[in-house]
């Protein structure tokens, strides 16, 4: 008989504008990296509430009706799921001084070619789609890919 597993939570969303997509390039951590901005759930929070939250923090945006795009699930030495939203919606001024790192538009189709973390590069051609993805990833102790499968769900 199985055990019940406590999955790390968290969410991510990729803002599109004009063809662009809203990324921080972090600082320090994980070492000049492309991410969409998202973090770990605190007490009470659906998906939707916690990225609202986190996106605000970390950009002065509002989301307005992120759409669940996928769910990602990962394991290295511990287990998570991500909650992969997009939005083309949001009010607010950005802000210049996001606590994580440098915010930047990014050409929609110069995503492949940043650095990301290679978990995201996967899924990235699944985004701005009709259709949600659901993928698995085994990762190592620096966040690649061993060994990965995603399809839509």
């Amino acid at each position: 008989m199985g055990y019940r597993i406590v999955h790390n939570n968290s969410t991510a969303c990729y803002l599109k504008k004009d063809n662009k997509v809203l990324m921080i390039k972090f600082y320090n951590k994980w070492g000049q990296v492309y991410a969409p901005p998202g973090g770990k759930f605190e007490t009470d929070e659906t998906p939707s509430d916690c990225i609202i939250r986190e996106f605000y923090e970390e950009t002065g945006l509002t989301l307005i009706n992120p759409k669940l795009q996928g769910i990602s699930y990962w394991h290295d030495l511990i287990e998570g799921i991500i909650f992969v939203f997009t939005a083309d919606q949001y009010e607010g001024e950005l802000t210049h001084n996001s606590p994580e790192g440098e915010l930047e538009w990014i050409d929609i189709d110069e995503l492949p070619n940043i650095n990301q973390f290679d978990q995201n590069l996967k899924f990235t051609p699944y985004l701005f789609k009709d259709e949600m993805f659901e993928g698995k990833f085994l990762l190592d102790d620096k966040c690649k890919v061993l060994k990965y499968e995603i399809r839509k769900i």
